[in-house]
Protein backbone atom coordinates (compact mmCIF):
# COMPACT_ATOMS: atom_id res chain seq x y z
CA UNK A 1 0.00 0.00 0.00
CA UNK A 2 2.85 2.49 0.84
CA UNK A 3 4.71 1.32 -2.44
CA UNK A 4 1.68 2.53 -4.05
CA UNK A 5 1.04 5.71 -2.52
CA UNK A 6 4.74 6.85 -3.39
CA UNK A 7 4.33 5.85 -6.67
CA UNK A 8 0.95 8.26 -7.19
CA UNK A 9 3.16 10.87 -5.25
CA UNK A 10 5.67 10.36 -7.59
CA UNK A 11 3.61 10.44 -10.77
CA UNK A 12 1.57 14.07 -9.02
CA UNK A 13 5.06 15.16 -8.19
CA UNK A 14 6.47 14.56 -12.07
CA UNK A 15 3.21 16.35 -13.37
CA UNK A 16 2.93 19.33 -11.32
CA UNK A 17 6.26 20.48 -11.00
CA UNK A 18 6.33 21.47 -14.51
CA UNK A 19 2.74 22.81 -14.60
CA UNK A 20 4.42 25.59 -11.63
CA UNK A 21 7.61 26.24 -13.42
CA UNK A 22 5.36 26.70 -16.06
CA UNK A 23 3.32 29.42 -14.62
CA UNK A 24 6.08 30.94 -12.65
CA UNK A 25 8.04 31.45 -15.68
CA UNK A 26 4.75 32.85 -17.83
CA UNK A 27 4.39 35.49 -15.11
CA UNK A 28 8.22 36.68 -14.95
CA UNK A 29 7.64 37.35 -18.65
CA UNK A 30 4.43 39.04 -18.40
CA UNK A 31 6.11 41.37 -15.63
CA UNK A 32 9.29 41.79 -17.52
CA UNK A 33 7.66 42.65 -21.10
CA UNK A 34 4.80 44.49 -19.43
CA UNK A 35 6.42 48.19 -20.02
CA UNK A 36 7.27 47.32 -23.97
CA UNK A 37 3.30 45.84 -24.26
CA UNK A 38 2.38 49.08 -22.97
CA UNK A 39 4.11 50.91 -24.90
CA UNK A 40 3.90 48.63 -28.31
CA UNK A 41 0.03 48.33 -28.26
CA UNK A 42 -0.17 51.86 -27.30
CA UNK A 43 1.16 52.56 -30.85
CA UNK A 44 0.08 49.97 -33.01
CA UNK A 45 -3.63 50.90 -31.45
CA UNK A 46 -2.66 54.50 -33.96
CA UNK A 47 -2.01 51.90 -36.64
CA UNK A 48 -5.13 50.00 -36.86
CA UNK A 49 -7.60 52.97 -35.60
CA UNK A 50 -10.27 53.44 -38.44
CA UNK A 51 -10.06 56.66 -37.34
CA UNK A 52 -8.06 59.64 -35.48
CA UNK A 53 -7.56 58.79 -32.07
CA UNK A 54 -9.59 60.90 -29.84
CA UNK A 55 -8.20 63.55 -27.67
CA UNK A 56 -9.09 64.50 -24.34
CA UNK A 57 -11.31 67.69 -24.33
CA UNK A 58 -8.64 69.08 -22.06
CA UNK A 59 -6.44 69.36 -24.53
CA UNK A 60 -6.57 72.05 -27.41
CA UNK A 61 -3.99 72.76 -30.11
CA UNK A 62 -3.13 76.57 -30.40
CA UNK A 63 0.05 75.99 -32.47
CA UNK A 64 -0.27 77.47 -35.93
CA UNK A 65 3.20 76.92 -38.39
CA UNK A 66 1.39 79.17 -40.78
CA UNK A 67 0.97 82.60 -38.56
CA UNK A 68 2.53 85.77 -38.92
CA UNK A 69 6.03 85.51 -36.64
CA UNK A 70 8.29 88.69 -35.33
CA UNK A 71 11.40 87.91 -37.49
CA UNK A 72 14.02 86.30 -35.13
CA UNK A 73 17.00 88.50 -36.81
CA UNK A 74 15.61 91.82 -36.38
CA UNK A 75 17.10 92.33 -32.97
CA UNK A 76 13.54 93.39 -31.79
CA UNK A 77 11.76 92.50 -28.53
CA UNK A 78 8.27 91.19 -28.75
CA UNK A 79 5.37 92.53 -26.45
CA UNK A 80 4.16 89.87 -23.93
CA UNK A 81 0.78 91.56 -23.08
CA UNK A 82 -0.51 90.61 -26.53
CA UNK A 83 0.24 87.14 -26.59
CA UNK A 84 -1.76 84.15 -25.62
CA UNK A 85 0.12 82.38 -22.13
CA UNK A 86 -0.48 78.71 -22.66
CA UNK A 87 -3.04 76.81 -20.53
CA UNK A 88 -3.08 73.34 -19.29
CA UNK A 89 -3.23 70.71 -22.18
CA UNK A 90 -2.32 73.23 -25.01
CA UNK A 91 -0.31 72.91 -27.85
CA UNK A 92 1.55 75.94 -27.61
CA UNK A 93 4.92 74.94 -29.79
CA UNK A 94 6.39 72.36 -31.82
CA UNK A 95 9.76 70.94 -31.68
CA UNK A 96 12.52 69.89 -34.24
CA UNK A 97 15.88 68.43 -34.86
CA UNK A 98 15.86 66.69 -38.28
CA UNK A 99 19.81 64.92 -37.45
CA UNK A 100 17.87 62.90 -35.11
CA UNK A 101 14.63 62.75 -36.64
CA UNK A 102 12.69 64.55 -33.36
CA UNK A 103 9.38 66.32 -34.62
CA UNK A 104 7.07 66.84 -31.17
CA UNK A 105 4.27 68.93 -30.04
CA UNK A 106 4.82 70.86 -26.93
CA UNK A 107 2.11 70.89 -24.60
CA UNK A 108 1.61 73.54 -21.49
CA UNK A 109 1.95 70.88 -18.30
CA UNK A 110 3.63 67.44 -18.31
CA UNK A 111 0.24 65.02 -16.94
CA UNK A 112 0.70 61.51 -17.75
CA UNK A 113 -2.20 62.05 -19.75
CA UNK A 114 -0.48 64.58 -22.09
CA UNK A 115 3.08 63.07 -22.35
CA UNK A 116 0.55 60.42 -24.47
CA UNK A 117 0.51 62.90 -27.38
CA UNK A 118 3.66 64.79 -26.74
CA UNK A 119 6.20 66.70 -24.95
CA UNK A 120 4.82 68.11 -21.76
CA UNK A 121 6.06 71.63 -20.52
CA UNK A 122 6.44 71.81 -16.83
CA UNK A 123 4.92 74.39 -15.42
CA UNK A 124 7.77 75.00 -12.65
CA UNK A 125 9.44 76.75 -16.39
CA UNK A 126 8.46 79.28 -18.97
CA UNK A 127 7.59 79.27 -22.24
CA UNK A 128 10.49 79.86 -25.28
CA UNK A 129 11.48 83.32 -25.09
CA UNK A 130 10.53 84.45 -21.69
CA UNK A 131 14.71 84.35 -21.14
CA UNK A 132 14.25 81.21 -18.16
CA UNK A 133 14.13 77.48 -18.25
CA UNK A 134 12.05 75.55 -20.59
CA UNK A 135 11.82 71.82 -19.10
CA UNK A 136 10.01 69.46 -21.62
CA UNK A 137 9.44 65.86 -20.57
CA UNK A 138 8.62 62.88 -22.86
CA UNK A 139 8.21 59.37 -23.00
CA UNK A 140 11.42 57.40 -24.13
CA UNK A 141 9.59 54.81 -26.04
CA UNK A 142 8.11 57.34 -28.62
CA UNK A 143 8.83 61.20 -29.06
CA UNK A 144 11.51 61.46 -27.05
CA UNK A 145 12.86 57.96 -28.09
CA UNK A 146 15.48 60.01 -30.44
CA UNK A 147 17.47 61.65 -27.78
CA UNK A 148 19.27 59.25 -27.89
CA UNK A 149 20.98 59.94 -30.61
CA UNK A 150 21.49 63.65 -29.47
CA UNK A 151 24.96 65.00 -29.69
CA UNK A 152 26.28 68.14 -28.86
CA UNK A 153 26.54 70.62 -31.09
CA UNK A 154 22.87 69.65 -32.46
CA UNK A 155 20.34 72.52 -33.37
CA UNK A 156 16.95 72.08 -31.62
CA UNK A 157 14.30 74.14 -33.29
CA UNK A 158 11.16 75.25 -31.27
CA UNK A 159 8.21 77.06 -33.19
CA UNK A 160 5.62 79.35 -31.58
CA UNK A 161 3.14 81.66 -32.68
CA UNK A 162 5.09 84.51 -32.05
CA UNK A 163 8.69 83.30 -32.99
CA UNK A 164 10.79 80.58 -34.29
CA UNK A 165 13.93 79.84 -31.73
CA UNK A 166 16.50 77.87 -31.67
CA UNK A 167 18.55 75.81 -29.48
CA UNK A 168 21.84 74.15 -29.77
CA UNK A 169 22.67 71.23 -27.70
CA UNK A 170 25.81 71.73 -24.93
CA UNK A 171 25.33 68.84 -22.74
CA UNK A 172 23.97 65.94 -22.38
CA UNK A 173 24.09 63.62 -19.22
CA UNK A 174 22.01 60.90 -17.33
CA UNK A 175 20.79 62.56 -13.74
CA UNK A 176 19.06 60.16 -10.88
CA UNK A 177 15.71 61.54 -10.75
CA UNK A 178 15.88 62.91 -7.51
CA UNK A 179 18.87 64.90 -8.25
CA UNK A 180 16.99 65.89 -11.15
CA UNK A 181 14.44 67.30 -9.37
CA UNK A 182 16.54 69.27 -6.90
CA UNK A 183 18.46 70.80 -10.52
CA UNK A 184 15.61 71.99 -12.14
CA UNK A 185 13.85 73.62 -9.32
CA UNK A 186 17.12 75.76 -8.58
CA UNK A 187 17.19 76.82 -12.04
CA UNK A 188 13.25 77.54 -12.14
CA UNK A 189 14.05 81.51 -11.44
CA UNK A 190 17.12 81.85 -13.22
CA UNK A 191 17.18 84.71 -15.62
CA UNK A 192 18.79 82.94 -18.64
CA UNK A 193 16.70 80.98 -21.56
CA UNK A 194 18.48 77.33 -21.17
CA UNK A 195 15.87 74.46 -23.08
CA UNK A 196 15.83 70.98 -20.86
CA UNK A 197 14.33 68.06 -22.15
CA UNK A 198 14.87 64.48 -20.56
CA UNK A 199 13.48 61.10 -20.48
CA UNK A 200 13.63 58.08 -18.87
CA UNK A 201 17.12 56.44 -19.09
CA UNK A 202 17.83 53.62 -19.89
CA UNK A 203 16.13 53.03 -23.49
CA UNK A 204 15.51 49.48 -23.84
CA UNK A 205 15.50 48.05 -20.06
CA UNK A 206 12.42 45.68 -19.71
CA UNK A 207 11.91 45.22 -16.44
CA UNK A 208 11.86 47.54 -13.03
CA UNK A 209 11.60 50.78 -12.47
CA UNK A 210 13.51 53.37 -14.31
CA UNK A 211 15.20 55.72 -12.04
CA UNK A 212 17.54 58.23 -13.70
CA UNK A 213 17.07 60.40 -16.58
CA UNK A 214 18.50 61.36 -19.81
CA UNK A 215 19.29 64.82 -19.79
CA UNK A 216 19.99 67.13 -22.75
CA UNK A 217 20.96 71.11 -21.97
CA UNK A 218 20.57 73.11 -24.99
CA UNK A 219 21.37 77.06 -25.20
CA UNK A 220 19.50 79.02 -27.05
CA UNK A 221 21.30 80.72 -29.97
CA UNK A 222 18.18 81.91 -32.42
CA UNK A 223 14.95 83.85 -31.20
CA UNK A 224 13.46 86.54 -29.79
CA UNK A 225 13.16 88.17 -26.06
CA UNK A 226 9.50 88.33 -24.68
CA UNK A 227 9.31 91.65 -22.74
CA UNK A 228 6.02 93.56 -21.02
CA UNK A 229 6.69 97.21 -22.36
CA UNK A 230 5.50 100.23 -20.78
CA UNK A 231 1.93 101.41 -22.21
Amino acid sequence: MGSASSRTLRRLAYLGVPVVFCVLGYLVLAIAFAPVWRAASSMSSLFIASEAPNFNSKLSVIYDPDAIKADAASGQTIDGSTLHFPEEGEQYGQITCERIGLDCPVFWHDSDEILDYGAGQSIISKPAGYGSMILLAGHNMTDFNCLQYAEVGDVIKFGTNYCDYEYTIRQIEVWNENDLEELVNGKATQDYEELIMYTCYPFYAISGRKTDRLVVFADRTAGLDVVWKEG
